[in-house]
């Protein structure tokens, strides 16, 4: 398994993929940071031009940016 340090997950509430991505890391017991952005506009809209991606979860593995839900688990299975 790849050295899950520094984790930070964007989600909104109601996400099944961000679920999916918390249950793991979860279950891994690795700490995370989670952000949500259904709450906070402009921290979606910084994290949507800085990642040139419209959908949540992205996820960080210390500072790296590793994508979505998708992009996190081909990541981890890599």
């Amino acid at each position: 398994m790849k050295t899950l340090k520094n984790v930070v997950i964007y989600t909104k509430d109601h996400c099944p993929f961000c679920a999916r991505v918390k249950n793991y890391l979860t279950s891994e017991k690795v700490d995370f940071k989670q952000i949500r952005v259904d709450d906070d506009p402009k921290t979606y809209l910084e994290l949507k031009e800085r990642t040139n991606l419209q959908t949540v979860p992205q996820v960080f593995v210390d500072g790296e940016f590793i994508g979505s839900a998708t992009d996190f688990f081909s990541w981890i299975d890599g």
